[in-house]
């Protein structure tokens, strides 16, 4: 009997339908598991083409080329390994099944398909994909082999392999309970789970508690990187064995191909099964794949716990660590020559033009200097990248960031030296190309057509507050679009969550750009970062596993400011326009991850720390102002630039927050407030 199992778990950073692409990484995929004497590698969901290919899932011709690259792919396998490899199963009925399949040499072991597909949150699996029944198997023919398909166990040599796919492991009635019935010895969960703030630690539960109360060795993984464009996907792989982690990998990692392994005891987990054992009232046999001659004992092994030490991200530095990141993998694959930034020497457009300087910041410490330079020149730039590390910092500054960060400060009549100072400081601290322009005889111009139309009044602040004010922020969009457009860089939207989600942005102002880094970051959590930033900074490691903090002091002339759209003659703050930001924060979030009514938000804020001093009134008042707000400019919403989901929430309708654009306003529901 083989008593132990040396297993491998691999993150890859995909490109929905770059089926070429994916197989590469697949591929350096299983070369790190022969190194590492791995014997079973397990690769993420969907992992051949891509989580977020949409509604191409629905091209038939292009799933009949994934299945040939799939049976291709088998031949390359090596000889000591089996691999786990996610792909959209193509069934001969025509249903289309997010599915993984067990490969070996020239050989289709077997595929298993997912049984719960996700649809909360920004999953809209069930659009593409049909569940697989529990219980129920078949077999089909697929390159030229009758293949097990279905709720399968895998008996390798004895050992039996049973898989959750990702969502499978989320819901109460999860197959790892039929599994154990089973009786498994290896439970494989290959995921395309994306980042939020909070959701690793209810996967790292999954796995540890799933291994404890089946008895079985839990293998984890997980995408990383920004796939598709909206999530980004934060790695993370995990086995368990016991109950216990015995591995783990880093997070949010910036090359393409993360891996981890570990050998496990599996007489230990038995012995657990056996301990905890009661009997079935029905045991299936016939679902069992029985596979012979690909699994031996080896002798010698080391099964004490391999689990990797390394400082866990806190929330901050992990939410600026997955913005980074999706920034870095928006340049490398756009092929685009960086970002171009309407930089206010405000705080939202402070932290958008940080995380470029930072996305280069965490790639120059943590790749080789071969793979920073060919990411470099796939976007235009022929630089030779100084080997150490550590000098590395200074030379972003000089060489690298003046070509792929412009950013204009676009001051106005109603501008300060304040923010006007605050944009440079920032910029030079970034290494960043710094222009400043006056956008106030644009301004002019507008006002003095508007007024010389025909039997048309003088434009005033006392009539035309919005009118003035909307005109500042959008004259300021095709200057720096045209820059971008030079330069081929892409212009960054600096509207952030919190003001995205109450229209609290001008159509064509600060919502101008391709993508929105901060776009699922709240205004509370935006100052919170750029205060983390200037005065603790994020943590660089270098290859010998020493690591620094690197703060950005110059976000100090920022910091030091109240949020002010600065479009008005007078004194204006952003808080003053709307609410206190913690206090819109926790209505929004009340409202969109709980889905209380308005009611119930202020049942519940009512009883908050952060309503402390404020009357049962003034709570009525701000959230009547919020749901107005949120309900008149959806049609905002329906055209903000794309977005990282980064907390528990999104404002973006095509992913997270789907609402009507016409609608009752919530009459009744503010009206009945009391």
């Amino acid at each position: 009997m083989k008593t132990t199992l040396t297993l491998a778990a691999a993150s890859v950073n995909t490109v929905p339908m770059d089926l070429e692409h994916n197989v590469g990484l697949i591929k350096q995929a299983m070369a790190a598991a022969v190194e590492a004497g791995a014997e079973v590698l397990l690769l993420p969901e969907l992992s051949l083409t891509g989580y977020g290919c949409e509604d191409m899932f629905f091209c038939s011709e292009w799933l009949d080329d994934v299945q040939d690259v799939l049976i291709t792919l088998s031949a390359e396998v090596p000889e000591t390994l089996i691999t786990s490899v996610g792909f959209p199963l193509c069934y001969p009925g025509g249903q289309v099944f997010n599915a993984v399949a067990l490969l070996a040499t020239n050989r289709i072991l077997g595929i298993a398909c997912k049984q719960t597909l996700a649809r909360s949150g920004i999953h809209y699996e069930s659009r593409w994909f049909a569940p697989w029944p529990a219980d129920q198997f078949t077999q089909i023919q697929l390159g030229g082999q009758m293949v097990p398909v279905g709720d399968r166990v895998f008996d390798i040599d004895g050992i039996r392999f049973g898989f959750e796919i990702c969502e499978d492991s989320w819901v109460a009635a999860r197959p790892g309970r039929r599994l154990y019935d089973r009786q498994i010895d290896v439970l494989l969960n290959p995921s395309a789970s994306h980042f939020a703030l909070g959701k690793h630690e209810v996967r790292r539960r999954f796995v540890q508690e799933g291994s404890r109360a089946f008895g079985v060795v839990c293998a984890y993984a997980n995408l990383q990187g920004c796939e598709a464009g909206r999530a980004v996907y934060d790695g993370g792989n995990m086995i368990a064995s016991n109950g216990e982690l015995v591995a783990e990998a880093e997070r949010l990692q910036f090359c393409e191909v993360t891996l981890i392994s570990a050998t496990v005891d599996l007489l230990a987990n038995r012995s657990q099964r056996i301990i905890s054992s009661q009997l079935q009232s029905e045991m299936q046999q016939d679902d069992v794949v029985e596979i012979k001659g690909l699994l031996t004992q080896r002798g010698n092994f080391n099964i004490a716990p391999a689990l990797s030490q390394y400082a866990e991200l806190d929330e901050h530095e992990a939410a600026i660590r997955t913005a980074s990141l999706g920034m870095w993998d928006w340049m490398r694959k756009t092929y685009t020559r960086g970002y171009a930034v309407s930089l206010s020497g405000g705080a939202d457009s402070a932290l958008c033009a940080s995380l470029v300087y930072l996305s280069h910041a965490y790639a120059a410490y943590e790749l080789s200097a071969e793979s920073y330079q060919r990411a470099l020149a796939n976007v235009g730039l022929k630089l030779t990248v100084p080997e150490d590390k550590a000098a590395r910092l200074a030379w972003i500054k000089s060489d690298v960031l003046p070509q792929l960060l412009t950013t204009v400060y676009q001051g106005s009549d109603n501008s300060s030296d304040t923010t006007a100072n605050a944009a440079k400081a920032v910029a030079n601290q970034l290494g960043a190309k710094f222009v400043n322009w006056s956008i106030s005889s644009l301004v002019e111009e507008y006002c003095s057509r508007i007024s010389g139309m025909p039997n048309a009044e003088p434009l005033s602040w006392e009539k035309d507050d919005l009118t003035l004010q909307n005109i500042q922020a959008r004259v300021r969009s095709p200057g720096i679009w045209m820059v971008a457009n030079r330069e081929n860089k892409l212009l960054v939207a600096t509207s952030n969550l919190s003001e995205a989600s109450v229209g609290y942005t001008t159509m064509d102002g600060d919502t101008s750009g391709v993508l929105s880094p901060i776009g699922g970051i709240s205004k509370t959590r935006v100052l919170k970062l750029n205060a983390y930033l200037e005065t603790q900074g994020v943590i660089l490691r270098g290859d010998n596993g020493d690591s620094e903090r690197h703060p950005l002091p110059a976000l100090h002339a920022v910091n030091s400011q109240r949020p002010t759209a600065e479009l008005r003659p007078v004194e204006q703050t952003d808080e003053a326009d709307l609410m206190p930001f913690p206090i819109m924060d926790e209505i929004r979030k009340l409202g969109q991850v709980q889905y209380l009514s308005p009611q119930g938000v202020l049942n519940r804020l009512a009883d908050s720390p952060l309503t402390e001093g404020a009357d049962r009134t003034q709570l009525i008042e701000w959230i009547r102002r919020y749901y107005q707000l949120y309900c008149r400019n959806q049609w905002k919403r329906e055209r903000l630039a794309v977005g990282f989901h980064i907390e528990s929430d999104s404002a973006d309708p095509k992913s997270y927050r789907r609402f009507p654009v016409l609608n009752s306003q919530l009459k009744r529901e503010l009206a009945s407030l009391s």
